[in-house]
């Protein structure tokens, strides 16, 4: 976690900051299998060295992108909940309320999904 806390030092809001490191603390807590790290400049967790999230910090929002297979069918409920989203990651804006619950699924929806796998991304 200390490379992310070197990220975290970037953003430049300490309100946004605080809430930030406190999404990536829960997420580093809730399963005991994930490893949080900066690849590609971004803060992902990885379990067993294959990708589980990754997060995008920008001014107003930070962005969670899952794998693809994990985020369309988890996409009905990212609607529901009236995020903002693309092709493959959607939005939580920082004055918002995090969904933990959604990204508890997501991370173990992923898990499950790549308890075998030995790639670093689905194929």
């Amino acid at each position: 976690m200390d490379e992310i806390g070197r990220y975290l030092e970037e953003i430049e809001n300490p309100v946004y900051r605080e809430k930030f490191r406190q999404i990536m603390q829960w997420v580093s807590e809730y399963h005991e299998a994930l490893v949080g790290q900066i690849k590609w400049n971004q803060p992902m967790f990885t379990a067993h060295d294959t990708f589980i999230l990754g997060f995008f910090v920008a001014k107003q929002h930070f962005s969670v992108g899952p794998e693809k297979v994990v985020f369309e069918e988890f996409l009905p409920t990212i609607n529901a909940l009236k995020l903002k989203h693309g092709k493959k990651t959607f939005q939580v804006n920082f004055e918002a309320e995090v969904p933990y619950e959604l990204l508890g699924r997501i991370i173990d929806r992923t898990l499950e999904l790549k308890r075998a796998t030995t790639t670093f991304w689905l194929q």
